[in-house]
């Protein structure tokens, strides 16, 4: 039987106690030629803000928002509530970002002035960039990313990027794979213009809007799902931090004989997220006519209901018959049953933003979100975060 010998791998020199640390010279001479906060520890490195996005329910999943200076996509098939969604993001931005400025790149050269207003967004401050090919497109993002008066760049729509090539060939040419190619190299640029950006200080946030569109070849046997694909090929997928699909199911009711658009009812999906695992379904409704009962204007949300669902989860609303209470933090409100509540949150707004606060506090918890994080929903209020 033959000995097994023991191997040892020789090495070009031993390390030893007296051996100088070599990692300090190595950070520094990073951040000397690539900056100071290219290598940084990484319990230094905090949750990015949120940008509300005015839909309680939304913001409850993504823990107060879309993420700042991270991609954000939102899809779905037509008329289902993708741009909508972006102008309420957009509002949001403009009130927590007043000295910048919100940029939708309008590819499709349909954006509705009108319905934005509704929706909460100040035309005064909203620029609004209308491009005739792809690449332009593409160039103009790219720049936006990088100007510091920016907060907010949604392009609308990616599935509307059309290509120079294509324009000016025949509707005969064959341009496979030109759209992702330009969309994959705008992700590149984007990406790398956010983080550089960062190092200055200056946190702006993409928001694309994408569409579904048949998928050829996409059915028949041992096929499940509907025969849907993504246009703007693969990269969208990798680059985005957070991917949401919306659907849209409109309701009417009797005004003078006629049927009236009332409200949409929208459910949504959190197809990706990579900031959290909190919910990632919901439902929310879209005032479309003025609501004599709530009292909501036309593009306001109706989530007063949902929020005291969540409010009797947490134990902040209790009670029973005609004898309810809202309890949380340092408040105390007594009503007469749920429509009494839910007027009370839309006619004090101040309730209303405290309560939904409140609850993504208390989901945020739950998800094992650290102090700093938490303390952003507490500290506004005087709140002791313990």
């Amino acid at each position: 039987m033959v000995a097994r010998t023991k191997r040892t791998r020789r090495v070009a020199g031993e390390i030893t106690d007296k051996t100088p640390d070599e990692l300090p010279a190595v950070m520094n001479e990073i951040s000397t030629r690539y900056g100071k906060h290219v290598m940084v520890a990484a319990s230094t490195s905090i949750q990015p803000l949120r940008i509300p996005t005015g839909i309680f329910l939304l913001d409850f999943c993504l823990l107060g928002g879309i993420p700042v200076s991270r991609g954000t996509m939102l899809l779905g098939k037509k008329h289902s509530g993708k741009s909508t969604t972006a102008c309420l993001m957009a509002a949001n931005a403009q009130l927590m970002f007043p000295e910048q400025r919100v940029v939708v790149v309008d590819i499709e050269g349909t954006f509705d002035t009108i319905w934005a207003a509704k929706l909460g967004v100040d035309l005064d401050l909203l620029l609004l960039v209308q491009p005739e090919s792809g690449e332009a497109a593409c160039d103009i993002v790219d720049v936006l990313i990088r100007t510091r008066e920016i907060s907010m760049v949604i392009v609308d729509s990616v599935a509307a990027l059309t290509p120079m090539k294509e324009i000016e060939g025949s509707a005969e040419d064959a341009n496979v794979g030109l759209q992702a190619r330009m969309m994959g190299q705008l992700l590149r640029k984007t990406t790398a213009g956010m983080i550089a950006e960062r190092h200055r200080g200056h946190l702006v946030t993409p928001v694309y809007i994408n569409q579904y569109r048949a998928k050829i070849g996409g059915t028949g046997p041992g096929f499940a799902g509907e025969p849907l694909m993504v246009p703007g090929g693969h990269a969208l997928g990798f680059a985005n931090s957070v991917e949401i699909e919306i659907r849209n199911w409109e309701k009417t009711r009797q005004v003078k004989g006629e049927d009236v658009l009332s409200h949409n009812e929208h459910t949504f999906k959190i197809q990706k997220n990579k900031l959290n695992a909190g919910m990632r379904n919901g439902a929310f409704t879209l005032i479309r006519l003025y609501d004599e009962k709530t009292g909501l204007p036309e593009g306001a949300i109706d989530d007063g209901d949902t929020m005291l669902s969540f409010a009797k989860k947490y134990g902040a609303y209790s009670g029973g018959g005609s004898s309810w209470t809202l309890r949380f933090w340092d408040e105390e409100e007594k009503y007469r049953g749920v429509d009494d509540a839910v007027s009370s949150l839309y006619n004090n707004g101040e309730l209303y933003a405290k309560l939904r606060d409140y609850l993504i506090w208390e989901n945020a918890k739950s998800c094992g979100m650290d102090g700093e994080f938490l303390s952003r929903f507490t500290e506004p209020y005087g709140i002791d975060n313990e």
